[in-house]
């Protein structure tokens, strides 16, 4: 009787952030509402970026700063996907975020629209 192998777990990725990295990302949120990989470069992992924007999240709640930090990914034309995280008492819409991701890092958004990479 032939046997079944076990499909082999998929192993989830763990990042480390250093807490200067947090900090730096929480100061740069306060100052300009948002955080993208042009100031951390890092952010070029949509992954990384994505736990990061988790680990920056906690950072505020645990300062019990009052404030909404949100992450997402967004897709530009060409079919480049970048990240922000941003401050949505400073910007407050979805559609303010890309126009500001892609005003920072000069790319072109479809359509003019919004169009948002699920994860």
């Amino acid at each position: 009787m032939a046997t079944k192998s076990a499909e082999p777990k998929a192993v989830e990725k763990t990042f480390d952030f250093p807490d200067a990295l947090v900090t730096k990302a929480a100061d740069l949120i306060a100052k300009q509402g948002y955080v993208s990989r042009k100031e951390i470069s890092e952010m070029q992992d949509l992954e990384w970026a994505v736990d990061f924007g988790k680990k920056v999240d906690r950072y505020f709640l645990d300062a019990d700063a009052k404030r909404y930090i949100y992450t997402e990914k967004f897709d530009f034309a060409g079919g480049e996907i970048d990240a922000i995280i941003w401050d949505m008492d400073q910007i407050t819409t979805r559609e303010a975020a890309l126009e500001k991701l892609a005003e920072v890092l000069g790319k072109k958004v479809i359509n003019g629209k919004l169009d948002q990479v699920t994860y």
